[in-house]
């Protein structure tokens, strides 16, 4: 386009005309102007308003000064507790408080003012830009020419459309701190990063404060156990959370602000403040810029440009929170200097985001790199390791008085750093240490030989991690394990040592109490309670009258009653079902047990008064080719309808639905669903316990998280493919799994499904032939979330060659599961296994099942799936 038309004339083009032209001069447009200057570049910048841009006037200036001072006073009116003893505090006014804050905003510009750029050659124009087009835009009424353009023109805060909104006089970052003095009350409007920062200052400046919030967790992007213990200290603290809770409407009434929210129970609720300060966000200031006319792309997240900055127009560069993808003042200079070079040097650099930090500056503040728990533990499985630390055990903590707070440090296999979340008093500048350890790919042992000064808080966390790492490298260093068995008077103790190092220590592993109560007869007479009885008769025959719901997996008590009847030569043992309304797979492990007791005693077991259902129960689970069934029951004493939908029903053999593509079906089709019944090998019980000390997570809470996010949960090497049905009596899984032993396709199916217990039944063929059960119960004051395995291997192969690695693998897997469950739930995973042999010999007539092994039959067909696999990729080819 001519420039004469745009009214250029003489000196005037000189003057308008500019190697780069930098819009807006928040802290990306200045960093980069400052940058281009510095490459000898002639630069202008437009700037509408206040050099600084959101940060200084707006945002992070005044909203940190704010929570400074909002700390100052929690501190003053808690002297007492560090033993400093002094009179009641004043009543706070608020208007110092707010001049304070603008005086400290007004000082931080006068550092940036717009002389100190003119002295470096940078031209600040003060108005609003528009863009004429790829080369020219128009301010105040001049037009002005450049070979590039940055535009780095911010953010505005996202005000919702909410009925009555606009009549309440809403408050948000851009004028809170032009108010006279703060209200007695507030409701926040959004919990993300904005809200829980000033919800924060708010609460420890004694105002009443409330948080609404649509989605149920705060802060998704952190870890959900740090972000959790965050949100108690708050709720401690004085700040009141609705969370998944929709704001309505608004109105005024006798000049408070009424918010009604429908909350999660789909109940609608009024909450009353004098001011409400929205930050649920904030958009792209884009106003009159005119993109279209330049050829810049964008859409509703801002300007899109290609990883090294530049905009779909070749000549202009975007950098700061008008492109995100993260709104943080670092992430805005970084790319105020990548955006720059890229815009004036040949040689090109890509932004990178893998080293960014963040941190929420509540109180205690929140500062977190890297994946979170729950991601990590899905990328490493179980190389993962997480180190924990609690900030009531951190010396310069107690010093402090700043005892609430904890921290982890998440590695992969090789001890690198792949995530770290700190909350707590300095874990803004701890978080740095640690950022340099993870940028620069060094693994955190080898941090154990710095020293840091003590007492501190790096020295708690970073260098009480390094140290930690230190020594679990060398306990998992099988040739430091030999050296220290060979050596005359040492011994591998490494474990105690870090344990003492990290004060903590390995939960005990606990058995669960029964629930059946007992009553024992040996008269000719049975006698019964609520819970069970028993009888012997005269011809050598024990009698246990079976309670109404066998729904516990320990069969200690049935077997109690047989040792008491063992004086008189109990030779057969008779279960009567007479009275029995309801039993599950619990119970099905328990009678499996049971029987397995009697045969290693001689003893033959039987059942009567066994109804329909009942029968059908036996039948599914293989029970009754071990328990012969003498006498069917009538009557009243048939399986209520509604327990006996919750299991599969029996099946010759399984037929398998539509599954996808890469869901290997090739040993569960047609195969038919056995337990430890059809088992070959040694039968054990092995049992996984996840303790939760968390009071708000009920056993239905801790339940229906793990039956929902089951398949996720999975370590990598364990592909999931349930059926369309989902977790629900009969429904088949296909697994896909990855062995030491090579690969195995193979299946389970769901054998029973309720609202607190779920069990999976293996196939003829798979490694073991088992029930695994998922449940969650209370224990004392806590909740346990469990997963119950009793099994057999499959066949000679299995318990031999692959018996070991087998075994490995399996604890890994359902390690996984709850480590998984817990990171997902937001709490430290405390995890006990218990192993138990409950018959030590072999099945050698089950031996047979060789034939269906799994394991081999999918290392057999490797070989045709990648012919096949070939064929198609040249058919396609050529």
């Amino acid at each position: 386009m001519n420039q004469s038309a745009f009214g250029f004339s003489g000196n005037t083009l000189r003057e308008n005309r500019y190697e780069l032209i930098v819009i807006g001069a928040g802290i990306a447009g200045m960093v980069a102007a400052v940058t281009a200057a510095g490459l000898g570049k002639r630069v202008a910048v437009v700037e509408k308003d206040k050099i600084g841009g959101n940060c200084t006037n707006l945002t992070c200036i005044p909203s940190k000064s704010l929570i400074h001072l909002s700390h100052l006073h929690w501190e003053m009116t808690h002297l007492e507790g560090l033993g400093l003893r002094t009179a009641a505090a004043s009543k706070l006014d608020t208007r110092l408080i707010l001049q304070r804050i603008r005086s400290t905003v007004q000082e931080a510009y006068e550092k940036d003012r717009p002389e100190t750029f003119g002295d470096i050659g940078i031209q600040v124009l003060t108005g609003s830009a528009a863009f004429l087009d790829r080369h020219h835009i128009r301010v105040n009424g001049a037009v002005f020419f450049a070979e590039k353009f940055i535009i780095a023109s911010g953010t505005v805060p996202l005000v919702p459309p909410l009925d009555g909104l606009q009549d309440v006089d809403y408050l948000t970052n851009e004028n809170l701190s032009a108010l006279e003095h703060l209200p007695e009350s507030i409701i926040v409007l959004g919990g993300g990063v904005d809200g829980l920062e000033h919800a924060s200052a708010f609460a420890r400046l004694g105002i009443e404060t409330t948080v609404v919030e649509r989605a149920t967790h705060l802060l998704p992007m952190a870890d959900r156990e740090v972000v959790n213990q965050l949100v108690r200290i708050l709720q401690t603290n004085g700040v009141r959370f609705l969370t998944g809770s929709k704001a309505v409407r608004f109105r005024k009434e006798q000049g408070q602000i009424i918010l009604t929210v429908e909350q999660p129970v789909g109940n609608t609720a009024e909450i009353r403040a004098e001011k409400v300060l929205v930050t649920v966000g904030r958009k792209p200031d884009l106003h009159e810029l005119f993109l279209e006319k330049a050829g810049v792309n964008r859409n509703s997240k801002g300007i899109i440009t290609d990883n090294t900055l530049r905009t779909s127009s070749p000549n202009i560069y975007a950098c700061g929170d008008v492109v995100g993808p993260y709104q943080l003042a670092s992430t805005a200079e970084a790319q105020g200097i990548v955006a720059a070079t890229n815009a004036i040097l040949p040689f090109k650099r890509k932004i990178d985001y893998a080293n960014n930090v963040y941190v929420v500056f509540t109180e205690p503040p929140l500062a977190y790199i890297g994946l979170t728990e729950e991601e990590a533990l899905k990328k490493y499985g179980h190389r993962l390791k997480v180190y924990r630390f609690d900030y009531s055990n951190m010396r310069r903590a107690l010093i402090d008085g700043a005892r609430e707070g904890m921290a982890k440090f998440l590695l992969d296999g090789r001890g690198r750093i792949v995530g770290a979340h700190i909350l707590g008093v300095s874990s803004p500048e701890t978080i740095h240490e640690v950022q340099v350890i993870k940028a620069f790919r060094k693994p955190l042992h080898a941090l154990q030989s710095i020293t840091h000064a003590y007492p501190t808080y790096a020295q708690a966390l970073v260098g009480r991690a390094s140290q930690l790492a230190f020594l679990d490298r060398m306990a998992e260093n099988p040739f430091v394990d030999l050296a220290l068995k060979l050596m005359p008077g040492c011994s591998n103790r490494l474990s105690l040592a870090r344990d003492r190092l990290a004060e903590t220590h390995t939960p005990e592993s606990d058995t669960r109490e029964t629930q059946l109560a007992l009553t024992v007869n040996l008269g000719t007479t049975p006698t019964r309670n609520m819970h069970v009885s028993a009888s012997h008769q005269p011809e050598e025959r024990c009698i246990i009258h079976l309670p109404q719901e066998l729904t516990d997996y320990d069969e200690g008590p049935f077997v109690l009653l047989i040792e008491n009847s063992g004086s008189n030569n109990c030779k057969h043992l008779v279960l009567d079902f007479s009275d029995v309304q309801k039993i599950n797979s619990f119970g099905a492990c328990m009678l499996l047990k049971l029987n397995v007791q009697c045969m290693r005693r001689g003893i033959d077991v039987s059942a009567r008064g066994v109804s329909g259902a009942i029968q059908e129960v036996l039948a599914v689970t293989e029970l009754d080719t071990v328990i012969r069934v003498l006498k069917i029951g009538t009557g009243g004493n048939s399986l209520e309808q509604p327990s006996a939908k919750y299991w599969m029903q029996p099946v010759p053999e399984l037929l398998v639905p539509l599954m996808p593509v890469e869901a290997k079906n090739l040993n569960v089709h047609g195969r038919r669903p056995v337990g430890p019944v059809s088992g070959f090998g040694q039968l054990w019980q092995k049992t996984f316990r996840l303790h939760i000390h968390d009071d708000s997570i009920t056993p239905t809470q801790a339940f229906a998280e793990l039956k929902h996010g089951f398949i996720g949960f999975q370590p990598s090497f364990n592909r999931f493919y349930a059926s369309e049905s989902g977790i629900q009596p009969g429904a088949i899984v296909l697994i896909n799994a990855s062995t030491p032993g090579g690969p195995v396709s193979t299946g389970v199916v769901i054998l029973y499904a309720d609202e607190s217990l779920f069990t999976f039944a293996t196939p003829l063929g798979h490694p073991e032939c088992g029930w695994v059960s998922f449940a969650a119960f209370e224990q004392g004051s806590r909740t346990v979330v469990q997963i119950l395995g009793l099994a057999r291997s499959g066949d000679p192969v299995y318990e031999g060659a692959f018996k070991m690695a087998g075994a490995r693998v399996q604890r890994r897997i359902w390690t996984h599961v709850l480590k998984a469950l817990a990171a997902h739930l937001g709490i430290p995973a405390e995890i006990t296994v218990d192993e138990k042999c409950i018959d030590p010999g072999m099945q050698w007539s089950q031996a047979r099942n060789v034939w269906y092994n799994a394991q081999i039959r999918t290392l057999l067909n490797e070989p045709v799936r990648w012919y096949r696999e070939a064929q198609e990729f040249v058919q396609k080819r050529f």
